[in-house]
């Protein structure tokens, strides 16, 4: 019988040229990337700069202020600054970011263009959605698969589906946001729950939703990163309120206020609040939007009782799973609760941005150590499939286009999110 055992080691990549090759693979794609977006256009991040312009010009009143439907452009009072910028005939949207951000970016405003600062923060962006794959890999890549492997699988991910490809063509924030929400976690996991409560602090501090991921560390009992998250997030806050003043708080949460009062039906917007609302103009019982339509928003249409029963689920699933992972051991239930809660927050808020679901897709391949192989592979494939860019496009050939989308991709990822019970209760001793 033939020693094949020479042959495999042989044919075998070590550890370090497995990371090395890992890692040129990384920098290779940033840097397509960043060529590929060079000197284009971001709305989303555009919000930004005009924001720390208006503030650097002393139109402090103007930064939140809104079109009449919130969603799809800038309100009429930006326009003069648009004009003074020369980018009268871009397109941009509204600012939702706490005013700290604002006042950071005044003074880059008086040295930078707008599309210089684009690029600036590409440059910054696009490095850090690479190594987002990597921490990914850190949280939850089976522990057979190489990270050649991995690497690839993630970088497909970034380059073919719908949500990377928002989060890159608008550079969006939710880029670093979604950075140092998986930093935290890698770091949790590498024993240094001090820096993990501190990346996931500053990561609310850009957005307040990963506040959220708190829960898995009371759940996993990391003392240190709860009370480091808490202390460092109350001082970032204290700080945004010293440098930028109450009144500039009170305006974003106002505009807060008037986000969570309407429900955007559009396949920007991947949470159940939509889905259920075009469930109902489908069936006849709400105002029916047009098929011709890319964006529509509920406001009045809206039922009483929609937010409440949502809440009420999301809190009877975050109650489920804390059950569930009682038991099961640290590392288990570190992964299963981040991506768990990855999921859940975006799918049963207002909002469901498209790009806030890239973390959720980068841990997706961690599924095949969480569950057996088939079906692991059939939720990994009912969440990728739908999103990549050219069945994406496929589907507005479908009756209602604008809500296809949105109600396949509710399924696939409360699927997902059952998959993930499923693990926890399997993985209980």
């Amino acid at each position: 019988m033939r020693d094949t055992t020479a042959t495999d080691d042989r044919n075998s990549i070590s550890p370090h040229s497995d990371r090395r090759l890992s890692a040129t693979l990384l920098a290779l794609w940033a840097a397509v990337t960043l060529w590929q977006r060079w000197d284009l256009w971001a709305e989303d991040l555009s919000a930004v700069y005009i924001a720390g312009w208006l503030w650097q010009s002393g139109e402090q009143g103007l930064i939140y202020a809104t079109p009449p439907a919130f969603f799809g452009g800038v309100a009429t009072s930006w326009f003069p600054a648009m004009e003074a910028l020369g980018i009268a005939d871009k397109t941009s949207f509204a600012y939702v970011y706490p005013p700290v951000w604002a006042v950071l970016t005044a003074p880059l405003t008086t040295l930078l263009s707008p599309q210089s600062f684009i690029n600036a923060v590409a440059m910054v962006q696009i490095p850090l959605l690479a190594a987002s794959v990597w921490l990914a890999g850190r949280i939850a890549k089976p522990t057979a698969m190489p990270w050649w492997v991995w690497t690839v699988i993630g970088l497909a991910l970034l380059s073919f589906t719908v949500p990377a490809h928002s989060a890159i063509w608008q550079n969006q924030p939710s880029i670093t946001v979604g950075f140092l929400a998986l930093l935290a976690f890698e770091r949790l996991g590498a024993g240094r729950p001090v820096a993990a409560g501190m990346a996931l602090a500053l990561a609310a501090a850009i957005k307040l939703l990963p506040a959220a991921f708190a829960l898995v560390f009371l759940l996993d009992r990391q003392w240190r990163a709860a009370a480091t998250f808490a202390v460092a997030g109350a001082t970032l806050a204290l700080l945004s309120v010293a440098l930028a003043g109450w009144p500039a708080h009170q305006a974003f949460l106002a505009s807060l206020a008037e986000v969570n009062g309407s429900a955007l039906l559009g396949t920007v917007n991947i949470s159940l609040r939509p889905a259920v609302l075009a469930l109902g103009s489908a069936l006849g019982w709400l105002p029916h939007p047009g098929s011709d339509l890319l964006l529509f928003v509920y406001r009045d249409e809206i039922p009483a009782w929609l937010a409440p029963a949502i809440a009420l689920l999301a809190i009877a699933i975050v109650a489920a799973f804390g059950r569930a992972l009682a038991g099961v051991r640290t590392e288990t239930r570190r992964v299963v609760g981040f991506f768990a809660l990855a999921i859940l927050v975006p799918l049963m808020g207002t909002l469901g941005w498209q790009h806030y679901y890239v973390v959720p897709l980068l841990l997706l391949p961690g599924l095949t150590q969480l569950l057996p192989r088939v079906p692991a592979l059939a939720l990994i494939a009912g969440a990728i499939v739908p999103s990549l860019s050219m069945v994406f496009v496929g589907l507005d050939a479908l009756p209602w286009p604008v809500a296809n989308y949105i109600w396949i991709m509710c399924a696939a990822w409360l699927a997902i999110l059952a998959g993930l019970y499923v693990a926890a209760r399997r993985a209980a001793p």
